[in-house]
């Protein structure tokens, strides 16, 4: 009976140390090689044609708008969004425009409205770690760790919903 007890009170212990472990950090570096390798064979098996951004971004500039848009800006879009080789979208907004302040979004989308600017549109691949990073994020569908983007977006205006112009 003693052996017994000893014995699942070492194992209590050793469950209680195991844990109390610390998660392996977030290799940004190593994520980015893997999302890299993934996004390059996507787009060489799926005939899609993309450039890389230095900050590891792919994209494909569908139209090119005319105003910057700046960090401080209101902005108006159309977009869908899903995971990299998945057929569903985890959200979009095409039926109606979406309204946003880009200091709240991953440092992938900022880069996108960068590159599509007012009245632009754009095809982005997103590695991880210009997105979620190693976090799972319940939108419409769970967003699992590590995922890659694919995303459009289209610039409609900015400061001023684009429903309130009058038709010229």
């Amino acid at each position: 009976m003693l052996k017994t007890s000893a014995l699942l009170g070492g194992v209590f212990i050793a469950g209680m140390f195991a844990a109390c472990e610390k998660p392996a950090p977030y290799d940004e570096a190593g994520q980015a090689l893997i999302d890299d390798a993934i996004i390059v064979k996507y787009m060489k098996d799926s005939n899609v044609v993309a450039t890389k951004d230095p900050s590891g971004l792919y994209y494909n500039l569908i139209k090119t708008g005319k105003d910057e848009v700046n960090p401080t800006d209101t902005a108006w879009a159309l977009y869908t969004a899903r995971i990299l080789k998945d057929t569903i979208d985890f959200d979009k907004s095409l039926d109606t425009t979406f309204k946003f302040n880009t200091p709240g979004y991953f440092m992938g989308w900022k880069r996108g409205v960068e590159l599509a600017k007012v009245g632009g549109k754009v095809r982005l691949l997103i590695p991880s770690t210009l997105a979620y990073q190693n976090r799972a994020v319940s939108i419409v569908k769970t967003i699992p760790p590590n995922s890659i983007l694919d995303i459009t977006l289209e610039i409609l205006s900015v400061n001023k919903d684009p429903k309130s112009r009058k038709n010229d």
